[in-house]
Formats: structure tokens, C-alpha cells, sequence
């Protein structure tokens, strides 16, 4: 069926372009909300990644001021952030859709596993049980993970099954489509994941390519999209208008695929300035925003396309290093960054403080030897 604008008159392609790129630069309302593809859950498009929050307070205060959705994982600070969530969210349980991850293990220990959040997070559901960082069609088909997580539904201990991912994403994203199990895929993504800034406006034109068309793809298939890594890191630039980090947000939510994105928020200030991106619309200041920022961080920020996945010879997890970087110098966690990059073991980036001649190649232009070294040094 054609589309029709306000009046009634059918609008031609021509002009049908020209109203999704006006509705791309221009303010939306606020707090939108969206629905996670066919589970009928349905959230604001500002929720709380939890990950690096030690205060509850911070995160009952997002709660407060409109956040729906609250993501955690078992394996987040040794296991203290669920009993923070838990804390954070009594009496308003009911408010929001609760997710937390389970690594891929025997059936009888996934479902202690999940046993065991719901008691850290004083629940007696979780929304949205996620498989933790997979990478591969393998995992999105392993039979172990699928029987642990449909005896959980049959309890009625988690609602909806998902999966996670931070490499070989469109794999996952791929897989997850065809085979059918899983109803949410939380992706790593962000202005540097494809092909530059205005990879939004072509994606919701239907001209985008790599990762953004694959996620409006999946989600059009009724697959729910979340995204994390929203912000490229924590990196500060200052700037009028919308914030760096409000612009990377109206990115991330230009593309229509996007049900919620869930950056992390560890203070009052970081909830109030993301939330306002609920709505957002990616104006020609925010882009202009956005490509400074780039300036600050594109000798350093790893933007996990995935390019380099096996190519080092010397058998670096080259994106892995640096996504434990970006916690170190952008979020400025050091022990997350640590944790991340010693659960790497011999995929490490050792063999780079001693190699002269990285060939490793980066669609971004980063020098991946000198960076994997630093992070080296920095980590080990």
C-alpha cells in the first residue's frame, strides 16, 4: 500500500525519502516506547544497562523518571550487581522488564544458574533470560541451552528466551532469525559500527548495509533488538546542544530495528541526560556532534564489526582486547577491564608487545598492534 501523508495524498518515493530524513533531524516526543518484536513486551527506548552501577539508588531513580527496561547479568561485578538490581527494584518489580544472562553450560547448571539470579535478585521471574556473548549459529542451536531454558519457561521462572553478542554479531543475528527459539538479541552497536554517521538516515530509507540492515531486517522478522555499547565508551567531549552521548543515542534509535537501547548510567546526572534521548530525532547538530566525538576517540574506539575476527596469525582476540581497553580508558573501570581481558586467556594480545609487523586489518583505520600492546601492558 502507498503511503499517505497527513492530508490524504499519496506520497511518490521522491518524497517519501524526504519525509524520513526530515523525521531523522527533527526532535520526536519524549519518552517513546517501542515493542521487543513478537514477545508483546513493550519499553522505553532509554532503559538501564546495570552493568557498572554500584549505587541502587541510581538505578530506582531511572525507574522513577520512566525507565522500563533493566539489564544485568549474574557474572557483573562477581554477582553483586543482581542482588543492586534486586535492591533497586523492590516495589516497582511490576514497572519494568527485568533481563539477566546465563553462560551456555549443562542443563542442570544453566538452571542453577538462573535459580540462583532469582534469588540475588529477590524475584520470582525474570523477563528476558539471555545466553551470554555467543558468537556463533552453533551456539544459537545447542541443544543443552534450549532444553535449560524452556524447563525455566515451563516453571515459569524466565518469560522470554534471548541471546547476547559482541562478535560475529550478524552471525548471531542471522541464526537467530532462522532457527526461531530465541526472541531477543542484545548487539554491541553504535555510530562506528558500519559505515560512518549517516548509516541511520540510509538504514531507515532501506539503502543501509552491514550490521544496521541487519538488525532492521531481524527485527522486522519479529525479532527484539536491544542494543548496548551505545556510546562508543564513556569518553567526554564537550559541546552545546545534545550531548555526545544523547547523539549517539538518537543514532542508535534512528534505526527502526532498535526496540531499546541501554547504555550504562552510574550517577543522577548520566540517568537524566540519557533519558532525554528517549525521543531524540538525530538533528544536522547532532551529527555535527557526533563527528567531533569521533575525532576524540577514532584512534582508539573498536567499533566490533567483527573485520579482524581470526585474522591475527599469532591467534589475538583482537576485538576482545579492545573492547577490554575501551572499559579501561572509556568507561575508566579497571576491574571490568581486567576481568574482561584476563577471561580472554591465551586469545590475550601477549604475542603483540613483541611483534613488529601486525597485519591485522581494521575497516576503521586503527593501529591494531600498537593498541592490542597497550592494552597488554595495561591489563595483564
Amino acid at each position: 500500500m502507498a503511503a499517505m501523508a497527513a492530508g490524504g495524498v499519496v506520497l511518490g518515493p521522491a518524497a517519501r525519502r524526504a519525509e524520513a530524513i526530515a523525521e531523522a533531524v527533527t526532535r520526536g516526543n519524549p519518552a517513546e516506547t517501542r515493542t521487543l518484536g513478537k514477545t508483546g513486551l513493550r519499553v522505553m527506548t532509554v532503559g538501564v544497562g546495570a552493568m557498572t552501577t554500584r549505587e541502587a539508588d541510581v538505578i530506582r531513580y531511572a525507574v522513577d523518571h520512566g525507565a522500563t527496561y533493566v539489564d544485568t547479568a549474574d557474572c557483573y561485578m562477581g554477582g553483586e550487581n543482581e542482588r543492586i538490581v534486586g535492591r533497586a527494584l523492590r516495589g516497582v518489580r511490576h514497572k519494568v522488564v527485568l533481563a539477566s544472562k546465563v553462560h551456555i553450560m549443562d542443563v542442570p547448571g544453566m538452571i542453577r544458574s538462573v535459580e540462583n539470579s532469582l534469588r540475588s535478585l529477590q524475584v520470582d521471574s525474570i523477563d528476558i533470560m539471555q545466553l551470554h556473548g555467543i558468537s556463533s549459529e552453533g551456539e544459537v542451536t545447542d541443544g543443552r541451552a534450549r532444553e535449560a531454558l524452556q524447563k525455566l519457561i515451563d516453571q515459569g521462572k524466565i518469560r522470554v528466551p534471548g541471546v547476547t553478542t559482541h562478535s560475529g554479531q550478524e552471525t548471531v543475528l542471522r541464526a537467530v532469525q532462522k532457527h526461531g527459539f530465541y526472541k531477543t538479541v542484545l548487539v554491541a552497536y553504535n555510530f562506528r559500527s558500519d559505515t560512518g554517521i549517516t548509516t541511520s538516515i540510509k538504514t531507515a530509507l532501506g539503502l543501509g548495509k552491514g550490521l544496521s540492515a541487519a538488525i532492521a531486517d531481524v527485527a522486522a522478522s519479529g525479532i527484539g533488538v536491544i542494543a548496548m555499547k551505545t556510546q562508543a565508551g564513556g569518553y567526554p567531549v564537550g559541546d552545546g546542544g545534545p550531548s555526545p552521548h544523547q547523539a549517539a543515542l538518537a543514532w542508535v534509535l534512528a534505526n527502526p530495528g532498535v526496540a531499546a537501547a541501554i547504555p550504562s548510567m552510574v550517577s543522577y546526572a548520566q540517568v537524566d541526560e540519557n533519558l532525554k534521548a528517549s525521543g531524540m530525532r538525530l538533528s544536522w547538530r547532532g551529527i555535527k556532534t557526533l563527528a567531533r566525538y569521533e575525532e576524540v576517540i577514532g584512534d582508539r574506539h573498536c567499533g566490533l564489526c567483527g573485520e579482524c575476527s581470526g585474522r591475527c596469525p599469532n591467534g589475538v582476540d583482537v576485538a576482545g582486547v579492545l573492547r577490554s581497553l575501551t572499559y579501561l580508558e572509556g568507561y575508566g573501570r579497571k576491574a571490568l577491564a581486567r576481568d574482561s581481558y584476563r577471561g580472554l586467556g591465551d586469545a590475550g594480545a601477549a604475542a603483540c608487545v613483541s611483534c613488529t609487523g601486525c597485519v591485522v586489518p581494521c575497516r576503521l583505520g586503527l593501529a591494531v598492534g600498537r593498541l592490542t600492546g597497550r592494552a597488554h601492558t595495561l591489563l595483564a
